[in-house]
């Protein structure tokens, strides 16, 4: 009994201090409109697999993790796909717009779409080749969720 109570709270030990600043992950992407303007979209994972995720949309890039703010952030993984093209930001949302973006921009007009979860899927595959569409976090900048290997390419045949 003593060794079960023992390993017990060790494992509890270890899940508690998954979540303290120092294991936490911030991915940011950097969208420049011809104008100079900036906006951050930037993420944070907790947890010892990295899936527990928080997004925010910021005219302001974050340095430090013990800057991003939680509170006005979007948790869940894969909240959305974005695209930007000619100053546009276009946010696509799978099932309901659950998110806005809480400033006002000058030169860069933001554009919300609800999806139907086939055609999600079908823009999600496209955020593989990121050359329009982006994955949150953007595949090319983390290789999909932080500490996870790539997938394996497909053999063709």
């Amino acid at each position: 009994m003593k060794n079960y109570l023992y390993i017990t709270s060790l494992f509890l030990s270890i899940i508690s201090c998954s979540n303290d600043l120092g294991s936490q992950q911030l991915n940011q992407s950097e969208i420049v409109s011809s104008k100079g303007e900036r906006i951050y979209i930037s993420t944070i994972n907790l947890g010892v697999t990295g899936d527990k995720q928080f997004t925010i949309v910021t005219n302001k890039k974050i340095i430090y993790v013990k800057d991003f703010d939680k509170t006005n952030s979007l948790k869940g993984l894969d909240p959305f796909i974005y695209s930007f093209s000619n100053d546009t930001l276009n946010f696509y949302f799978r099932n309901s717009v659950r998110y806005k973006i809480p400033f006002n921009t000058e030169s860069i007009k933001v554009d919300y779409f609800e999806l139907n979860n086939a055609d999600y899927i079908e823009l999600y595959k496209k955020t593989f080749e990121n050359k329009l569409y982006h994955s949150v976090p953007n595949h090319n900048n983390s290789d999909g969720y932080p500490n996870m290997p790539k997938p394996p390419k497909e053999n063709s045949k």
